[in-house]
């Protein structure tokens, strides 16, 4: 493997996460304390939390999760996505399709916050492989929706210091609203 990162394929993905995750709980030992940076949750009475992901990493997601909800006070949810649209055997995060994950939640019920692995939306234009964008979904579930690669980002989208939230009804990034000419109240949207 000689010039290529251990994160690559796989290989040290399972440890970086849980070595990450080590200094997060201190993060969340000092904010029960009083101590740290913390913001106020940008989602008022946040009680409940659904964790996304791909079928492969999911065991060692519950793993954490639940550790995470024994330190927050947080009902937390791990559901594994079956990528319907490739195939049951295609069980990474990078390569589910946004339909499959919000039908599944859907099916499954959400808690107040959702989060979705970010690596589903690496491709141009940050769209899943089906082009749903993280606005979409979060319309479409009716929930506040973050994106994640750590347990860290998980913290940060709780405690209102995530850089890659979507609220319901929020216009896609890059959006403008124009009046058109003759068009009465109807908007023209752009992206």
């Amino acid at each position: 493997y000689d010039d290529q990162e251990l994160q690559e394929n796989g290989l040290g993905m399972v440890r970086g996460f849980l070595d990450e995750w080590e200094g997060v709980k201190g993060e969340i030992g000092d904010w029960r304390l009083g101590i740290g940076d913390s913001n106020q949750s940008p989602i008022p009475n946040l009680q409940s939390l659904t964790l996304a992901t791909a079928t492969l990493f999911a065991p060692v997601l519950q793993q954490t999760a639940a550790e995470f909800a024994q330190l927050t006070g947080l009902a937390v949810t791990v559901l594994p996505i079956v990528n319907e649209r490739l195939g049951e055997t295609i069980t990474v995060a990078g390569l589910l399709m946004g339909s499959d994950v919000v039908n599944q939640l859907l099916q499954h019920g959400v808690g107040d916050l959702v989060v979705l692995p970010r690596v589903m939306f690496d491709h141009p234009d940050r769209i899943a492989l089906d082009d749903i964008s993280p606005q979409d979904a979060a319309n479409r579930l009716k929930r506040p929706l973050a994106l994640a690669d750590t347990m860290g980002d998980v913290w940060d989208a709780v405690i209102g210091q995530s850089q890659v939230m979507f609220f319901p009804d929020d216009k896609p990034q890059g959006t403008i609203s124009l009046r058109m000419l003759g068009d009465g109240d109807k908007d023209g949207h752009f992206s």
